[in-house]
């Protein structure tokens, strides 16, 4: 008893020594992108997030508040792959962490946030990152990076129970976002509405994709939150399907999509409901 009382001193010590080191400050694009961070930075790291809730990152634009942001952070963190190509213009020398590497995708899709396999794999890299900046803490994010690694295998068993049983495994998707959720979750992909997001198909491929639609009629068509649903509500009265908005980015006013974790079970609960 003595033994684990005097291993638990120890442990709020050396916890207490990690605090009073002060945190690192870093900026992230996209909300998931910062949830990452601070599951594997706790007390250590601070996160600011510049898109905003509801906003798309394909064509965001920083604003004055945004630079004010990036000027008072130690590191900026990105997805890369063209996905917010944006925020380019004001690295201006920081430190830098780009999650996706054009060796881990597949036609360049960016979207590896929504696979949680991958973004386990990730994390021995974001560990090396924060380490370089905080050599004192590296103990601490080897051992926080070990436990959220665990909790992506732990999440991933858990949406496999969730959408193994489900008879309708095919989808079209408004725009590309949710090809390696689907790979990963044994989702078959049957095209994509919007090859560039925000821009709708012509008539002559809109009527293909009603055809479509129209041959298996217990497709889920996905819309995202925060993009224009109308083509896909369109492509549901014409053609069938069941229609279903997920969250790609989740935001961390909702508990519901509140860390990256929550957002993808979030995600996988909606498809099995619909």
């Amino acid at each position: 008893m003595k033994a684990k009382i005097f291993l638990s001193i120890i442990l709020t010590l050396a916890l207490s020594s990690l605090t009073a080191a002060g945190t690192i400050k870093g900026v992230a694009t996209i909300y998931p992108l910062a949830s990452i961070i601070e599951a594997v930075g706790g007390e250590r790291v601070t996160v600011d997030t510049l898109v905003p809730p509801g906003s798309s990152p394909h064509d965001y634009e920083l604003r004055p508040s945004d630079m004010k942001k990036i000027r008072g952070a130690t590191f900026l963190a990105a997805i890369g792959a063209h996905l917010d190509d944006w925020l380019k213009k004001a690295l201006k020398g920081k430190p830098s962490f780009f999650m996706a590497r054009e060796e881990d995708l597949i036609e360049g899709n960016p979207h590896i946030w929504l696979d949680p396999i991958m973004v386990k794999n990730q994390i021995p890299r974001l560990v090396a990152f924060l380490s370089q900046l905080d050599p004192q803490g590296t103990p601490y994010y080897k051992a926080r990076g070990q436990a959220y690694m665990d909790q992506l295998e732990t999440l991933t068993r858990r949406i496999r129970s969730l959408l193994n049983p489900i008879p309708c495994k095919e989808y079209l998707a408004q725009h590309g976002a949710w090809f390696y959720f689907g790979e990963r979750f044994g989702l078959e992909c049957m095209g994509v509405v919007e090859e560039v997001p925000g821009r709708e198909p012509g008539p002559r491929r809109f009527m293909e994709l009603i055809s479509q639609v129209r041959s298996h009629p217990r497709m889920l068509l996905i819309t995202d939150r925060g993009e224009n649903p109308r083509i896909m509500e369109v492509l549901a009265r014409n053609g069938g399907g069941i229609l279903v908005q997920l969250d790609p980015l989740g935001d961390p006013r909702d508990p519901a999509r509140g860390t990256l974790i929550d957002l993808l079970l979030y995600n996988a609960r909606r498809i099995a409901h619909a």
